[in-house]
């Protein structure tokens, strides 16, 4: 069974899509803990990027030069200053997803839950791009 974190970002309505760039209308979203490649702090922000989220990647070779690769990455909006803590927190929420009762941790903006502090915000994007690969 996969270990799973949830980011519940907006209501799912008939507007909400499951890839867009701009992250416009992505509401619900689930990504394993294991594609979790690297999370970055900056002012009021803390960036998780997951990798290997859609249908691509694993060795898919659009082309004959072309990769096509997709990540996700949620962005959660925090309080200013906490950037540290929050990274610090989700680190070890990941390497202990069952303590505290929590078996699978779901950031949920729409009722105001997370499970870890000085989270206020969430958006999600998921993104499709390719890249040429040529050998020398």
């Amino acid at each position: 069974m996969k270990r799973m974190m949830v980011f519940h970002a907006s209501g799912v309505d008939s507007n909400s899509v499951g890839s867009h760039d701009a992250g416009t209308n992505l509401d619900l979203a689930a990504f394993d803990v294991a594609d979790l490649k690297c999370m970055t702090g900056t002012e009021d922000t803390v960036e998780l990027t997951f990798d290997e989220t859609g249908m691509f990647n694993s060795g898919y070779n659009g082309g004959a030069d072309n990769e096509a690769l997709e990540q996700s990455l949620v962005i959660l909006t925090v309080t200013e200053g906490k950037e540290f803590d929050v990274i610090k927190d989700i680190a070890a929420l990941v390497n202990n997803i069952t303590s505290n009762g929590v078996a699978a941790p779901v950031f949920d903006a729409v009722n105001s839950k997370y499970p870890i502090n000085n989270v206020t915000a969430i958006a999600i994007r998921r993104t499709t791009t390719s890249r040429a690969v040529s050998a020398a």
